[in-house]
Order: structure tokens, then sequence, then C-alpha cells
């Protein structure tokens, strides 16, 4: 991790970013909320405000390891002194309690009921963290000249005269907090009563406008981080392993910064307890030579980078391939103020006009237009990082990817995937539910972020499509393979497209059939239209892959594969429209189109021979044209337009069927080694053959010129619904 956080620091000094020498023992406080307690000059508590979030570098500390945290702390146990017995009855009725008034009274019957645990409150902190607090408090001096760090030694002195007044600290906090649970609002309820009765975590901080920066800002790391480290040099000097400089080495704990998601990471450790790790007789910092003043560089570009303002931009969670947590993404790319790592990982929700790849393509040209003359440096090709970490275990982070690059060339990257994502016919899709919206809109294959790719390959679906089943996706560094064009990133466009045809093949194949069927099969298949939302980006992922292996629309729409797709599902027009007519609507489980889908993946002529054999009573049928729209006709005069269209949809497609019947003729005649050894390409094509169907024009004409009337055409993609 140590190397991938040189090369980001460098990057963003090179840019003139200020980064913070953070102090090893310079931390974050955990995750989860805090009560801010404020001090006046006396000691005496002046107000407690809560704090939802502390972790994630929203509140800094200051610790020895683990031990002796300052200005962030915990107390050792609740402020109330409860019986085993008397905490299991509270737990049981605040957790029945429905409603704010209960738990208001059931705070005031604890309070009412329960003593204030005076004996330990007297001896907490313990005698060795006062003495701590103290030698901090000399080390920060120094601050109380700088206004806008004054306050840091102000909280430190504050502190150690709270806890020898009278009342002692937690008293007054106790008083304090009986107070509010009845002038705060609800959510003071949760924090009071987990500081009732067991340990909860504090920030202790000055009174409100006696200062100009609170002491718990994070802004203050940078100063106390100085003034810490000119009281603590590295006891040795040499050869830095990381840069080559003979510099004071770092001695000591290593920084471990706590990362958005993954929590605590130490940047190195070599325990001498893992024998494997110390076979030449070193642990520790000293079995590795680095400058100190490095390490704390390092370790101030990663937090830099992970700050919570920063979310979107230089850093977001991203699916991991398997189980529910999530990895750490970040962009080493500071001066954006644009979300650009959003765009690298988060699709567009169902908006037909603001796709995410427009967004990409515009931050792209941003990032190359923020770096021009920004870095005149011996790294101006690396000067862009993307890394990806992930928690291996409890106690270790890993980079599971990096990738160095130049802003010109994310923005090829981008341009490329810009393309991709557009690779799909401009009429395929389904009716989509939208939120506001009271009738399904139609929606075309969703424009995807590239790191979509993880997520969709998650989900594996089975009996028919129906059945989600999770699995192991895609990881992260084969969507970035991908996106930034790598040298493998055609075998890994193979592997992926093959993979998304395993895993989705059956659900497009299962709702085009349903969709084909008429809106109440489509709902009974699909009643919250989240399968449909995920085969529109699969759809997508489907065309982006085959633009990547050189299969561009214009190319693959005018072959067999597609071609052969369009056929399969006019037949299944055909078939419903028959149905609807002959059998009064009473459509069979499988129409004829799709029974062949399958075996036309692997066996295409066969798939035709066996759809040719099944075919005279619907081609018998299609040649009643006069009767069909007669009787349609009368169906539409009797509000029964849903039978109507199936009709005259069915029977349009069967007009078409001829110019597709000779396009495949040809085809097979031609000898293309496709139809006779098809590929993972081929069945891609002919997926989405299959999904898109025939095109109608915009002008309500068909490509073959059979007019159809303005009804018709406006309703051409809600014969689904």
């Amino acid at each position: 991790m140590l190397n991938d956080l040189l090369t980001i620091e460098r990057e963003l000094r090179a840019r003139g970013v200020p980064l913070v020498d953070k102090h090893p023992d310079v931390k974050e406080m955990a995750k989860g909320f805090a009560l801010r307690v404020r001090l006046d000059a006396r000691g005496t508590i002046a107000d407690v405000d809560l704090v939802e979030e502390a972790g994630n570098g929203r509140i800094w500390t200051l610790r020895d390891g683990q031990h002796n945290g300052f200005p962030g702390l915990k107390t050792a146990a609740g402020l109330l002194h409860l019986e085993a017995s008397a905490q299991q009855a509270h737990k049981e009725r605040w957790k029945a309690a429905g409603s704010p008034g209960v738990r208001r009274q059931e705070l005031r019957h604890l309070l009412d009921t329960f003593p204030f645990r005076a004996t330990p409150a007297a001896t907490w902190p313990s005698a060795g963290h006062r003495r701590r607090i103290g030698e901090r408090l000399a080390a920060l001096g120094p601050l109380a000249a700088d206004r806008k760090a004054a306050a840091v030694p102000a909280a430190f002195e504050r502190f150690l005269l709270a806890i020898e007044a009278d009342p002692p600290f937690l008293q007054d906090l106790h008083i304090r907090l009986a107070s509010y649970v009845d002038s705060r609002g609800d959510e003071w309820l949760e924090p009071i009563q987990a500081a009732l009765v067991g340990p909860v975590p504090l920030a202790i901080d000055v009174d409100v406008d006696a200062f100009e920066r609170d002491a718990t800002d994070r802004r203050q790391v940078a100063a106390v981080s100085a003034a810490l480290g000119d009281t603590v040099e590295a006891a040795r000097t040499g050869a830095c392993s990381m840069t080559g400089e003979h510099v004071a080495l770092h001695a000591g704990t290593f920084p471990q910064p706590n990362l958005p998601g993954i929590g605590q990471t130490y940047l190195f450790s070599r325990n001498p307890d893992i024998p494997s790790l110390t076979r030449y007789g070193r642990s520790a910092d000293g079995s590795l030579a680095v400058g100190a003043h490095v390490v704390r560089r390092m370790a101030g570009a990663i937090h830099k980078l992970t700050e919570p303002a920063a979310e979107g931009r230089t850093w977001r969670l991203i699916p991991a391939e398997a189980g529910n947590g999530a990895d750490l993404m970040t962009v080493s790319f500071r001066e954006m103020e644009e979300p650009l790592a959003d765009a690298l990982a988060q699709d567009e929700d169902d908006d037909a006009t603001a796709f995410a790849e427009a967004r990409l393509l515009e931050l792209a040209s941003r990032v190359v237009e923020q770096s021009k003359g920004s870095l005149r440096t011996a790294h101006a090709q690396n000067q862009m990082t993307v890394l990806v970490l992930r928690t291996v275990d409890p106690a270790n982070r890993k980079v599971i990817y990096r990738r160095s690059t130049t802003p010109e060339a994310f923005r090829a990257a981008a341009v490329r995937w810009s393309k991709a994502v557009r690779n799909t016919p401009d009429w395929a899709g389904f009716p989509v539910r939208l939120a506001g919206e009271p009738k399904p809109v139609f929606r075309r294959p969703h424009r995807i972020a590239p790191l979509s790719i993880t997520p969709l390959t998650r989900t594996l679906f089975a009996d028919g499509g129906r059945r989600r089943i999770d699995v192991s996706g895609a990881p992260a560094a084969d969507a970035f393979t991908l996106f930034l064009d790598e040298r493998t990133a055609a075998a890994k466009a193979r592997q992926l497209l093959r993979l998304v045809l395993r895993r989705h093949g059956a659900l497009h194949a299962g709702l085009v059939q349903a969709a084909r069927k008429g809106i109440d099969r489509l709902k009974d298949f699909d009643p919250k239209t989240d399968l449909r939302r995920h085969a529109l980006r699969s759809a997508t992922l489907v065309g982006a892959l085959l633009h990547y292996l050189g299969r561009p629309r214009e190319d693959y729409m005018s072959d067999a594969a597609f071609k052969l797709g369009q056929l399969l599902h006019a037949a299944d027009m055909v078939h419903v429209g028959y149905c609807a007519d002959v059998r009064d609507g009473n459509i069979p489980p499988t129409l004829i189109g799709n029974a062949v889908f399958a075996i036309a993946g692997t066996n295409p002529t066969r798939a035709l021979a066996i759809l040719q054999g099944r075919w005279k009573p619907y081609g018998a049928w299609a040649r009643q044209s006069d009767r069909i729209k007669r009787k349609s006709d009368a169906l539409i005069e009797k509000h029964n337009s849903n039978t109507a269209w199936q009709m005259r949809h069915g029977l349009r497609n069967a007009r078409r069927l001829p110019s597709l019947i000779k396009d495949m003729k040809d085809l097979l005649e031609s000898g293309d080694t496709r139809l006779t050894k098809p590929d993972d390409r081929f069945r891609a094509e002919l997926l989405l053959g299959y999904m898109a169907g025939l095109e109608l024009s915009k002008t309500g004409v068909a490509s073959d010129g059979d007019e159809t009337s303005a009804d018709d055409a406006s309703t051409k993609r809600e014969d689904s619904e």
C-alpha cells in the first residue's frame, strides 16, 4: 500500500494540493454518533452538541495506538448504576417503546429510579490517561499563540480542570443530559439512553464563539501534527527506501487512517507474532526504513482524497464482487469539483435524456483542461491514479487494484465507453414503472457506468429468468481493464460476454416472451418492473462488450445473428396474434420463436428447420388479412383494443417475415461460418435481435412499405402493456 500512496502523494503535491503532514498519533474517531461536550474557561460544561456521525475523519483525536484518546474518548460505563436484571428489563422496555413519548417516559423512569454512578466517575479517566493528556498539553502548548489553533490546548486545559472540579465532569454531564430529556428533540433520545446505560463516545471542545475554530475541527490536524512532529523526532536517520533520500526515519506505529467504508487501515504492519513475517529477525518499524515525513505525507494524501466533502468526486464505495461488504475506490485528481468517482460507478436512474456517459465525457474533458500546465515534474505521465481498497480481514486492508493513467488517456477511454454503451438498437426496450407516472413508460437500455459491471454480474437468473441466485460478480479490476482499454481488454470483453450470457440469457428470453403476450403476462412475470430494469442495464452491457470486440451496431444489425433474433421475435408476434384471433386469447406457455431461441444460439440451421416445420397454420392465418382487419376494427369499437392490437401486430410482423427469411436464406447460401459455428458474439447479437424485434419507422410506415395507422404506430411499443 505504501508504494501506491507514494504515487498519489506525488501526484497531489505536483498539482499544488495542500497535504497535511499527518502525525501517526492523529486518528479519527470511530463511526457512529458522539456527544461533543463544550467546556468554559472554568472547566464547567457550557453545552453539549450531538454529532450524528463522528467517524470518517469528521472529528480527530490523539491516541497511543488504541489507548489514551483525546479530545475524542469514551466513558468507561453508563452514567447510571443499574444491576444486570434492571439493565435487561430496561432494554426490553426500550425495544418495545413505539413512540418518542414512551421513550421519554422510560428515560424519566431511569433517572428517577437509579442513582448516578459516582465511584467509577471520580476515577475516570485513569491516572495514566490523565498523565498522557497533560503530556500532550505540554507538547501542544505553543498552539495557544495561533488564533486558529488556540482552541486545541484550551480544550486539554479545560478538561483537566473539569475532571477535578466539584461536581466532577461526568456528574456535570449527567445533570445536563437529564435536563435534555424534555428540552431537546427526539433525535436526542437514543444518545441520552446510550450514555445513561453504557459507554458513550465524547468529543471534548471549547464553548462556542470563544475561539475562531473548534478544537475538534479537522482543519486543526495540520497544526497539531506540526506541533507533535517538532517534539517527537525519529531516533535514527538513514536512506529512505521510498525516496532514496537521507532523512530522519520513521519510528513507532505507522499511521492508521480511518477510511470510509473499510475502517481503520494500517499503512504498514509486520507483526512479530507471525513467524513468516519476521524471518530476518525484524518487525514493526525496524523492518522498513522510510522517512518520517514521507509516511506522514502519504497518510495526509489518502486523508485528503477521502474527506467527507470529497465523496462522489475523489472517492466512493463500490460493490465488491461477492458478499455484503463494499470496496473503497479513490481517484487521485483532487482539483475536481465534479463527481468524477460517481460518474465511474453510478448509473443514471431512468432518465432518458441525462445519460451517465454524457456526464462522464464532460468530466473527462474537464480533467484534461484542469491538468494542462499543472504537472511539470518527472511524474507528469502518472497524472491520475485509481485505487480500489478492500477489507481482507478485521485487521487487514489491501489495495486490490491500481492503475495510473493520464487525463488524455482517461478522456479517450470515456469517449470509447460513450460509444460502447450506445451500441444497442434504438427501438429495443421494455415498459417500466416510473415515479409519478400513472402508466408504465417505454424505456430503452439504460446508459450504465463502467463499474456497474460488478453489481450487474452478481446475479444469476434461473427458472426461465424469474429466480435470482446471488453469485460472485466480475471484480472492479475487470471493469477498469475494459474501460481504460488495457492490453488485455479484448480478452476480458470475451470473458465478460460469456459470463453475462450465461447468467442473464434466461432473463432476457423470459422477459421478451412475457412482453409479447401482453401487459398482464408481463406484470405476472415481473410485478415490480425490477427485472426489466436489470435486463435493460444488462442489454447495455452486452452491446458495450460487442463494441469492445469490434462489433458496432452498424455492422451486427445487418448480420445473420441479429436478423435471426428479429425473425424469432416476429414469429412470436404472429403466434400471439393467431392465438388472440383463433384461440380467443388463450396463449400457450411457450411461443414458437422462444421455443427455438436456445437452439438458435448453438445450431441456427436446425432452429430454422424446426420453425419452418411449425409455421404452416400461422402462415395460413396471416393470409386472411382482410378478415383480421375487420375483426380488429370491431373489437376496438367494443373497447377490446388489447386483443385487436395483438392481431394487428401479428399481421404486420407476418407481412415483414418474407424479407427476413430471404435475408437469412442469402446468408445461409453464402456459407457464413458464424451460422455453422456460432460463438458468444453470435449469441449476444441473437439476443439483442430477439429483444429488439422489427423496427417501425417514425412515420408509422414499416421498412417494407406496409402502412399502419397513426394509432398503431403510437402503440408499437405499447403492445406489451
